[in-house]
């Protein structure tokens, strides 16, 4: 961690502190939904079936990727990101259709420091 003098002081140290381990890429199960690691395979087409219903592309507002002109273009992004090793990508599965309707990442993972973030969420409006 980069600190200056003019920094406020952060507390005492945690004793006995260990890094974390990454979170291992596998499949989360939950009562309404199951995350599960992203593949373009299985999840695209119904991924860009689920966001077409979005016709304004306001899914994509906060997002540096979409809206996308077809299922192949999504699929290629799901390719790149799983590839680049960057961020891992899961695919939000509804438990009740079986169906991929969003996505979301884990990202500026720091084991050292025990910090993870949870972002890049995309799902349309339910009903969609």
């Amino acid at each position: 961690m980069n600190r200056t003098p003019s920094d406020p002081p952060l507390g005492p140290p945690v004793p006995r502190w260990i890094p974390r381990q990454v979170p291992p890429l596998e499949a989360i199960g939950g009562r309404l939904c199951r995350v599960e690691p992203i593949d373009s395979a299985r999840h695209g087409e119904a991924l860009y079936s689920a966001y077409a219903a979005d016709r304004e592309g306001h899914l994509w507002t906060y997002l540096p990727s979409g809206p996308y002109l077809g299922p192949e273009e999504l699929c290629a992004r799901i390719d790149a990101v799983r590839a680049s090793g960057v961020r891992p990508e899961y695919a939000l599965i509804d438990l009740a259709s079986g169906k991929p309707f969003g996505q979301a990442s884990y990202l500026n993972i720091d084991p050292d420091a025990g910090s993870i973030e949870v972002g890049g969420i995309v799902y349309p409006k339910s009903g969609s």
